[in-house]
């Protein structure tokens, strides 16, 4: 009974490996460091484990039909799905980011914090999100651009880091400038990012 379940349980694995394959070689993944090819040649390879497990197991009377579905290609590592509309969320994302008022905020205020506290607020890491989804768009990574298809996180951590840069207490013996609050909020002329 256990080997019968066993063999049950490669033929569904199989079948939702070749799924997935499916999915990604359309759809996508959303792993954030390596491409759609490196996964799907991955699922490849699983595909090949549960096929020989199959063998290991079953009589080739028993095979269940998936075990004769052909397998995938191999594809290019590189590979990536839904490449336009990754390039065209990226692009959408980057003007997000840099109309944002917490970014802009940030961008405003980052060389007049105390370095200390810039490095406890990692301010610098927030707003080279923008730079970073820049430079991808330059080089055309649609790995690092997959990951900024959805703006709200990444806008959500201006806003935070924007809170907690109003929150900041002067260090120390530093002197408030009696034409501007540290908050920082005074108004400034727009200036354009040079990247």
């Amino acid at each position: 009974m256990a080997k019968k379940a066993q063999q049950e349980d490669y033929a569904q694995s199989l079948s939702q490996e070749f799924d997935q394959w499916e999915r990604y070689y359309t759809h996508g993944g959303q792993d954030p460091f390596w491409a759609d090819g490196v996964n799907l040649n991955l699922i490849r390879n699983h595909i090949f484990y549960y096929k020989h497990k199959i063998e290991e197991t079953m009589k080739p009377s028993e095979y269940p039909n998936v075990y004769y579905r052909d397998e995938p290609p191999e594809v290019d590592p590189r590979y990536m799905a839904r490449t336009d509309e990754i390039r065209k969320n990226a692009a959408a994302s980057l003007e997000r980011y840099l109309a944002d008022p917490d970014y802009k905020f940030l961008c405003r205020r980052v060389e007049s914090i105390n370095p200390k506290q810039a490095k406890q607020i990692c301010i610098r890491n927030v707003i080279n999100y923008a730079q970073g989804l820049y430079d991808a768009i330059k080089r055309d990574d649609l790995v690092t651009m997959r990951r900024h298809e959805r703006a709200e996180g990444y806008l959500k951590s201006f806003a935070s880091c924007a809170e907690k840069v109003r929150n900041l207490k002067p260090p120390e013996n530093e002197q408030l400038s009696m034409f501007g609050s540290y908050d920082g909020d005074e108004e400034e002329d727009e200036e354009e990012l040079e990247w």
